[in-house]
């Protein structure tokens, strides 16, 4: 017997202590009514219904989005129910006044009513908000901003060229053979890529013969010119072809013989080389560059090899480098400018010779903002607040830009027409100075979303600013006018509509993904209260029975001392 160490009641003593623990976290699930208390609950399910719960909050504040995207649209929607209904007032008076049982007094009186009645649409327009935001002033447009400046954005079609033409002495090329003596360096520079050309390859014997021949006794003719001509415009564009580099095809003109222009996609920098034959010195041909073409000098020389043809010593020079302006445009090319829904057809500037791309831009917009100026005085605009503004044009990295800061610019070209292809604004994207459309999360993650715009609901946008019913004819007029507006207000009306009812159809989607989540989430983190309320019981039991049990335990070694009676 050992009186020292009393292992029963060690033994005794951890099993009551854990049984209390086991107790009290019994009590303490209990009392708080979830299993995971703290991270050492349960690690992984921490984890797991944390991320749950941050989802099913989510959830809950986007079905709010959704309940405040629908109060945002009633309140739009409400505001033009009453603009359908003075649309209708007004078309009511225009049948009247176009009657011809009225006098000029009568029709007077009812163009006064029709005054007020735009001025109150204009005010509808101005003033109905919803959190401070304007509702129907064009602000929500999708293009359009808090200034309402909107402006829409072409491809790249003005590039910038940087290629040169570097001089080199006199010297004598023998083009004789199939070897034409072309090296790495014997290249053309089309819009900044070099293309080598393999002349052995694409000239054939009859290519050679027209090239080789001696021009200094027979000149180049219309005929002899027109076949290198060909031979050169061939030759350069396959090798384009096999260069994969992207590179416009380049067109070969030749005005005059002896004379040959090089062009590519676009006018810009001019530059040249002469040739001359070595016994008189007479130009046997001329290259003008007029386009993105850099040109190395030997290359040029031996695209028209003679019989020790000569190039004159010194440096051969080019323009600086400017902004090119598209070529191609014709005084038919036209397109349809809309702004703010005023559509007017503006016919494109043709670029002037030797005119660079800033030029240019200046021509349209000038074209531009006479029309603009044209189509107020037709409509009838008089005050700042009706007429259409002037437009911005500009030419940035290549890009033609139209802005204007009268609403929403839309482009579209006139049937058959293809303007807007040749000024790289058949793909145009339109850019915003303000808010644009109001994007509405109604999701519980990056990127659920929907959008919601309404247009200007002014007079200025519906075209009816002008609208004046004083006499027949006015009145007349005014009647086709207000059916386009109340057409306009009934297709803005109707999807308001269809998006208030997806909406509803999105908050009761969100409803039940929260339940079942939430579901998810309580069997991971909450407690079971049946169960718990059995294992505290069992727990608190053998706590009890093991307090007893120590009380025995440490008994024991007084048995010891019967052993000294």
């Amino acid at each position: 017997m050992r009186i020292n160490h009393n292992i029963a009641s060690l033994n005794t003593y951890r099993q009551l202590t854990g049984n209390q623990a086991a107790t009290n976290k019994n009590i303490e699930k209990l009392s708080s009514g979830l299993r995971i208390n703290r991270a050492g609950d349960d690690a992984a399910g921490l984890a797991i219904s944390e991320k749950m719960r941050s989802q099913v909050r989510g959830l809950d504040m986007a079905s709010k989005n959704a309940q405040d995207g629908i109060s945002m649209i009633q309140t739009a929607e409400g505001a033009l129910n009453e603009t359908h209904s003075i649309l209708q007032r007004m078309r009511e008076l225009a049948v009247q006044s176009a009657s011809g049982t009225n006098t000029a007094d009568d029709r007077k009186a009812l163009q006064d009513e029709v005054k007020q009645l735009k001025d109150e649409i204009d005010r509808i327009g101005n003033t109905t908000e919803f959190n401070t935001q304007k509702l129907l002033n064009g602000n929500l447009s999708g293009a359009g901003g808090t200034n309402g400046t909107n402006s829409i954005s072409g491809a790249q079609v003005f590039k910038q060229t940087t290629g040169s033409l570097t001089g080199v002495d006199s010297k004598a090329v023998n083009a004789s053979g199939t070897n034409l003596d072309m090296t790495a360096d014997d290249a053309l520079v089309i819009d900044g890529q070099k293309i080598t050309i393999d002349w052995d390859k694409h000239l054939t014997e009859a290519d050679k013969a027209v090239l080789n021949a001696d021009y200094s006794t027979n000149n180049l003719n219309a005929t002899s010119s027109g076949k290198v001509r060909e031979i050169l415009e061939r030759v350069i564009n396959a090798a384009i072809d096999e260069s994969g580099t992207g590179a416009a095809h380049i067109k070969v003109t030749d005005a005059t013989p002896g004379t040959f222009k090089i062009e590519s996609g676009s006018t810009g920098n001019t530059s040249k080389v002469e040739l001359y034959h070595g016994t008189d010195g007479a130009a046997t041909a001329k290259l003008a560059d007029g386009t993105t073409l850099a040109v190395s000098a030997k290359s040029v020389l031996s695209l028209f090899v003679g019989n020790n043809v000569e190039m004159a010593g010194g440096a051969v020079t080019q323009t600086s480098g400017t902004n090119q302006v598209l070529d191609g445009l014709t005084a038919a090319d036209k397109f349809q400018l809309s702004i703010n829904g005023h559509t007017m057809e503006i016919t494109s500037p043709v670029a002037a010779a030797g005119s660079d791309a800033n030029a240019y831009a200046t021509a349209l917009k000038t074209a531009i903002n006479a029309k603009i100026a044209a189509y107020n005085t037709a409509a009838g605009f008089t005050t700042d607040e009706q007429k259409i503004k002037d437009v911005d044009v500009k030419i940035e990295n290549g890009r033609l830009s139209i802005t204007s800061p009268s609403g929403a610019v839309e482009l579209a070209d006139v049937p058959n027409g293809s303007a807007l292809k040749k000024l790289g604004l058949d793909q145009a994207s339109r850019e915003s100075a303000g808010t644009g459309a109001v994007t509405f999360q109604i999701g519980a993650n990056k990127g659920q979303t929907i959008a919601f715009s309404v247009k200007d609901m002014r007079t200025n946008a519906l075209g009816i600013s002008g609208v004046d019913i004083s006499s027949a004819t006015g009145a007349s007029s005014a009647i086709t006018a207000l059916d386009k507006a109340i057409s306009s207000v009934s297709s803005e009306r109707a999807k308001l509509g269809a998006v208030q009812n997806r909406l509803e159809h999105t908050i009761n989607n969100l409803g039940t993904a929260s339940e079942n989540l939430t579901a998810a989430e309580s069997r991971i983190r909450d407690v079971d209260m049946a169960k718990e309320m059995m294992e505290q019981t069992k727990n608190n039991i053998l706590a009890q029975a093991a307090q007893a049990m120590l009380a025995q335990a440490n008994q024991q070694p007084q048995g010891v001392l019967q052993l000294l009676r």
